[in-house]
């Protein structure tokens, strides 16, 4: 269940950024900086709602999930809700689904370089 379209969210974006471009004709820099920062937070906020996760909220944590996977891969995965992950796969064994194993596999490579 997505909040916003993907056509919404990308005017959410561009409206942002042609706010910034505007105000750094007029305000010193210091405050346009501000400004991106704040841009930068909200449109995190909208991708987590679209996402179905509500910052940092865990309540949609899948069972048996650690919480490095979690935080690592579960939060930008697409099968993550507000209910929940929607893996047939991980309902049943959590932590196999492709998304953690690929993470797992990626941890290993750069370990033994």
């Amino acid at each position: 269940m997505s909040i916003f379209t993907n056509d919404e969210k990308q005017i959410i974006k561009e409206s942002l950024s042609i706010y910034i471009q505007m105000a750094a004709q007029q305000m010193p820099a210091e405050m346009v900086e501000q400004l991106g920062a704040l841009a930068k937070s909200i449109l995190h906020k909208v991708d987590s709602a679209s996402s179905g996760v509500a910052g940092d909220d865990e309540s949609n944590k899948p069972h048996n999930i650690s919480d490095e996977w979690y935080e690592s891969v579960c939060v930008n995965c697409d099968k993550l809700d507000f209910s929940g992950c929607t893996d047939s796969v991980t309902e049943k064994y959590p932590g196999k689904c492709d998304p953690i194993l690929k993470y797992e596999f990626s941890k290993t490579k750069k370990a033994k370089i």
